[in-house]
């Protein structure tokens, strides 16, 4: 393990729900299992829950942060976007509805390899939206030099590139690159600068969507790959995202993981 302390960062700003609370905790155990010793927490009106036993194995820092008028209401850019570009420091960061299971430490070790990293979204043969050339993933992001994301920049590349129309539903701009509301917009600011985000160590099986993944218990630890590839391949973090939340599709770890309170 490297002595240098992991910063971890996630978004948890759900409503009370006994799903997403075990969703969220799943989360903070398997980041600081597997190496995460400092953890911030942004939320905008609901404070997440961290439990004592989270707090001893951590220093975990609960930060509470406004939405920003980008043009659209959507929360991946007035609030997620929009606070990830204004952190001073570097950082991981990871979706809550996330279940890392292998070291973190090895994404940590790379972060200086490049200003921004993130990885590519899977196809995944039952969202179409996923059935196009490779797009970003904004779920995973390993950010060494916080000026590198510029808020402004990423606005005004999505401005100068796409023409501007109004969304009636909205009054607002609306125009994306692809799918994911802010990694549309960081997809087409990286674009711009021709700018490649990708890491050659760092694969799809970093952030791998639930609904083509396989979790099993093997000697008290959990293991996943993907299905339905050619070839199939390890996973070393699993994304619940949208359609696929644990508790919709089954998942054995959610439904095993027993509470901490």
């Amino acid at each position: 393990m490297s002595d240098e302390r992991i910063k971890i960062v996630s978004i948890m700003n759900y409503p009370p729900d006994p799903n997403t609370q075990r969703m969220c905790w799943i989360f903070l155990d398997s980041v600081i299992d597997h190496g995460a010793k400092s953890i911030t927490l942004l939320y905008e009106d609901f404070p997440p829950i961290v439990t004592s036993e989270h707090r001893r194995a951590a220093d975990i820092e609960l930060v509470q942060r406004k939405s920003l008028d980008v043009g659209h209401p959507h929360f991946n850019l007035r609030f997620k976007l929009a606070n990830l570009a204004k952190l001073d420091f570097p950082f991981l960061f990871l979706d809550a509805d996330m279940v890392v299971l292998s070291d973190l430490n090895y994404l940590w070790q790379r972060r200086n390899d490049k200003p921004w990293m993130g990885i590519n979204h899977q196809w995944v043969s039952s969202d179409p939206g996923t059935h196009r050339p490779p797009f970003l993933n904004s779920g995973l992001q390993l950010v060494s030099d916080p000026k590198f994301y510029d808020l402004n920049a990423i606005l005004a590349a999505q401005n100068a590139v796409a023409p501007l129309h109004r969304a009636a539903e909205f009054g607002k701009f609306e125009m994306f690159a692809s799918p994911g509301t802010d990694q549309a917009l960081l997809y087409r600011y990286f674009r711009s600068l021709n700018y490649d985000y990708t890491h050659p160590e760092i694969g799809l099986g970093w952030n791998s969507c639930a609904g083509v993944t396989d979790l099993w218990q093997e000697e008290g630890l959990w293991k996943a790959k993907t299905r339905g590839y050619h070839p199939d391949y390890e996973v070393q973090i699993v994304h619940f995202w949208a359609q696929f939340k644990p508790w919709k599709i089954e998942c054995p770890l959610f439904r095993d993981y027993r509470s901490q309170l």
